[in-house]
């Protein structure tokens, strides 16, 4: 009886491990290849990566953490000031479906929203271009096109903004955003690093945050 639960045991324990490993594969590093393209995606996973500030007066970047400034960016979104619940450019955030309408336009709609904008796309095999005015995005296909993927980097400038809280004089972090910069195998040391070479002597601190969507996690 104690052989037969050591066994159970056991092969409880190297069941567990190999679930564990399978659920974190690592992210892959480029397009796959030999992908079909389907009429409709929808989109079902958003994510939202925590924000990073960097220093881009130094050469590269430096990364700045208190435990307090990395959440700052997050916390402006869900108490800003104007109760509104997902300003701009919050609101273009997440996405929850893509539908192709011909060989050469796309239409992409907004979580939760009336809000649709249609783009003219390029492909090439698993990635497609989308461009329309004032907006771009880059879809990445994969399972052999079963699935699709969209990310953003949105870019924010840092700034500290005086208040008075109580009497009290105080200075909170505020972001004013920038852009969205692609980037779909990139990492935000490498798109800081892009930005502030694109920018050269414009701005101090900047914060950047991954936008995420897919049709599953």
């Amino acid at each position: 009886m104690i052989y037969r639960c050591n066994r159970f045991l056991f092969s409880f324990i190297l069941y567990s491990v190999l679930l564990v490993t399978l659920s974190c594969k690592d992210e892959p590093t480029g397009p796959e290849m030999d992908c079909h393209l389907n009429d409709l995606y929808t989109l079902q996973h958003h994510f939202l990566k925590a924000a990073a500030v960097f220093d881009v007066r130094m050469d590269p970047p430096l990364e700045i953490k208190n435990g307090i400034i990395e959440y700052a960016l997050t916390y402006q979104w869900v108490f800003n000031e104007d109760n509104d619940p997902m300003p701009y450019p919050y609101s273009t955030y997440f996405i929850d479906s893509i539908a192709f309408l011909d060989p050469t336009s796309v239409r992409v709609h907004i979580f939760e929203s009336n809000q649709s904008t249609d783009y003219a796309y390029t492909r090439d095999d698993c990635e497609l271009f989308l461009t329309a005015p004032g907006s771009n995005l880059q879809l990445e296909l994969t399972e052999s096109g079963d699935e699709i993927s969209e990310q953003r980097f949105a870019i924010y400038d840092h700034r500290k903004r005086g208040v008075y809280i109580d009497t009290q004089y105080v200075q909170l972090d505020t972001f004013l955003f920038i852009e969205f910069r692609l980037g779909a195998f990139s990492t935000y040391e490498e798109i800081i690093k892009e930005f502030a070479m694109d920018h050269p002597g414009t701005y101090d601190t900047i914060s950047v945050e991954l936008v995420q969507n897919k049709t599953r996690e």
